[in-house]
């Protein structure tokens, strides 16, 4: 030290300070944010640099330019802390650039409206600084989504906050000021019902730290208080072993239930009260479904799925729908239609079983459903339709062929969607049971679908025949007429056929299977020129037209036949005439002669339908002679 000259250790010690300062994390924590943007001049404008040469100045500079954080003052400069910044609907920032979860973004949004709140939520979250998300707020607040509203206002709130956790008052004063702010404000309050937990949470924290009016700041804090008493109240309804349990919460409880509630409780009510599950532990009898939908409890909680109907994502809907249409009631007048409606908004992002469930519900409610869901729904399946599994095929095909026999011409746009679905269905046969192959078979008759290939129905057939005692009555008339629709005559002579018409006409025998059914198996057999074995139609007729004289009390004191419809009637008889070697005998002719004067003497018997048994009388077996004096009334 005593040989350096005492100006150079002046000197010295002036360099070694100026850099202590420039590089101090005190320092550096206490940077305007227009010094931080100017990142080169720190050693000439924020403090002295007198005696420091102007190599000197340029390495602090650059080893400021290293050190100084990402983001402006207030901003978040660790990935930890950016994940916990994140505001709701978005992702956490990767390498690659900011993420945003179109999902969130889009919730309910049409389909010209996606673009738009995307770059929207993209530009909110590129921003650094408060009065840039002003002036988006300011230019496209019309445009917002309530995903787009809390993540302008949260965004507003971290950026008025500092590393430390302070609130910049000064700076914060004007934003709040701003008109623009204030609109915000009150846009995310008229949305705050569209938002789910994260964005009530993000609501409450940006309230309350830049120190909105109590009123705000406690509405935001109830609704999460709110939101977590209606968490605990979801377990509670999950849980529920009756409808009793589920009534009751209602009562107590009515005004904490949130839109995820009400889908939950209407859904249980009607599982538990359609449904028997053994093993519950409940010692409480099932309660009559009838009951349960004039409940005044049941009706409370119906009048909230119609206030809630707006807010629900296409699960809720699909539940509270499922509900309905399984307890059979469609609750207040215009439940089902705002239900509807909030699918075919929330159609976007639904799965192949909502779709397929709430297209099954609304057939079974008897809604005929607009165009717009109509397309949204065939827009979503046809994009999704390599998700489909058995059940969703089997209950959107079943929808879409109530519809088409209801609707002239058929359901609009529907082909694609059916042939689409064809498709997935042979591709997937093997994992449909016998009894969702005859509704298969059923819904391509009904909606007159072209198959994808020559063997499709008979791969269809052969599924089901493999456990015919596994099919309901009506699943098993339902596939042998399906086959007579869209069979050949090669369908008519196979095995699986057969086995069906032979399950058929052990059933008849016993009485397990209702008229109608029996008319379309014998009218199927006619179409197909099916030769039925010895018996079998004798039990199928007999099943369709009625019992013989000695099972009607003999003599002259037989019981009436039950009434028959004239199609019906027309189908045993034509479907008789086309049978090879098949009469009918002489009770089934007497009884077929009598169902037709009967319904020619009440004016049931049209036209077609008189000219058809005129011509197929004779082949039947039946004098046309009697025919004819049996449909003159005589």
């Amino acid at each position: 030290r005593r040989c350096v000259p005492r100006h150079h250790r002046r000197a010295s010690r002036r360099r070694r300070g100026t850099q202590r300062r420039e590089f101090h994390p005190r320092h550096r924590g206490g940077m305007s944010g227009a010094v931080a943007l100017a990142a080169g001049a720190h050693a000439s404008k924020a403090w002295p640099t007198a005696g420091v040469s102007a190599r000197q100045r340029q390495s602090a500079a650059a080893a400021s330019e290293r050190r100084r954080p990402t983001l402006r003052r207030g901003g978040v400069t660790t990935r930890g802390a950016r994940a916990r910044a994140t505001p709701v609907g978005a992702l956490a920032p990767e390498e690659g650039g900011k993420q945003v979860d179109e999902a969130a973004v889009f919730a309910g949004a049409s389909r010209g409206d996606k673009a738009k709140q995307l770059e929207l939520q993209e530009a909110i979250l590129s921003c650094e600084d408060a009065n840039p998300i002003l002036d988006i707020v300011g230019a496209s607040l019309d445009g917002f989504s309530a995903i787009n509203g809390v993540t302008a206002l949260y965004r507003i709130s971290r950026c008025l906050t500092s590393r430390a956790g302070r609130l910049r008052r000064k700076e914060a004063s004007f934003v709040v000021a701003d008109r623009r702010f204030q609109d915000l404000v009150e846009f995310v309050e008229r949305h705050a019902r569209a938002l789910d937990r994260v964005g009530l949470e993000n609501r409450k924290w940006a309230y309350h730290k830049l120190m909105l009016p109590t009123e705000y700041r406690a509405r935001a804090a109830h609704a999460v208080r709110q939101l977590d008493k209606a968490k605990d109240l979801q377990g509670d309804l999950l849980d529920a072993t009756d409808v009793e349990t589920i009534l009751v919460a209602v009562e107590d409880a009515a005004e904490i239930f949130n839109k995820v509630n009400v889908s939950t409780a209407v859904h249980r009510v009607a599982r538990l009260a359609t449904t028997k599950t053994p093993g519950t532990g409940s010692s409480t009898p099932q309660p009559d479904p009838r009951a349960v939908v004039h409940d005044a409890r049941f009706q409370t909680l119906m009048q909230l799925v119609l206030e809630k109907a707006d807010e629900m994502q296409i699960v809720s809907v699909a539940n509270a729908l499922w509900a309905m249409a399984r307890l059979g009631h469609a609750g207040p007048s215009g439940t089902v239609d705002a239900l509807a409606s909030r699918a075919a908004r929330e159609c976007a992002g639904a799965e192949p079983r909502h779709l397929s469930t709430v297209m099954w519900a609304l057939a079974v409610l008897g809604h005929e459903p607009r165009s717009k869901l109509l397309a949204a729904v065939g827009d979503r399946a046809l994009e999704r339709a390599d998700g489909f599994k058995a059940p969703d095929v089997v209950n959107m095909l079943w929808a879409y062929a109530r519809w088409h026999r209801t609707a002239a011409g058929g359901v609009p746009g529907s082909k694609k969607t059916v042939d689409a679905l064809c498709r997935v269905a042979l591709r997937e046969l093997e994992t449909f049971t016998p009894y969702q192959c005859a509704n298969l078979a059923w819904s391509l008759a009904m909606l007159e679908a072209e198959l994808p290939s020559p063997r499709a129905l008979g791969m269809i057939l052969d599924r089901a025949a493999r456990e015919p005692q596994k099919l309901d009555p009506t699943a098993l008339t339902h596939t042998l007429w399906a086959v007579g629709v869209k069979g050949t005559e090669m369908d008519g002579n196979s095995g699986s056929f057969q086995t069906l018409l032979a399950e058929a006409a052990r059933r008849a025998a016993a009485k397990k299977i209702g008229r109608t059914g029996a008319a379309g198996v014998v009218w199927a057999c006619g179409r197909l020129r099916v030769t039925p074995r010895p018996g079998e139609s004798d039990a199928l007729l007999g099943r369709l037209l009625g019992e013989g004289a000695r099972e009607r009390g003999g003599g002259g004191a037989q019981k009436p036949l039950k009434p028959l419809e004239s199609q019906a009637l027309v189908h045993a008889v034509w479907g008789v005439s086309q049978m090879d070697g098949v009469t009918m005998s002489e009770p089934h002719r007497a009884a077929a002669l009598e169902h037709a004067k009967r319904l020619a003497g009440e004016g049931k018997m049209s036209a077609a339908h008189a000219e058809a048994l005129r011509a197929s009388a004779a082949g039947a077996g039946v004098d046309p002679r009697a025919m004819e004096a049996a449909l003159a009334g005589a």
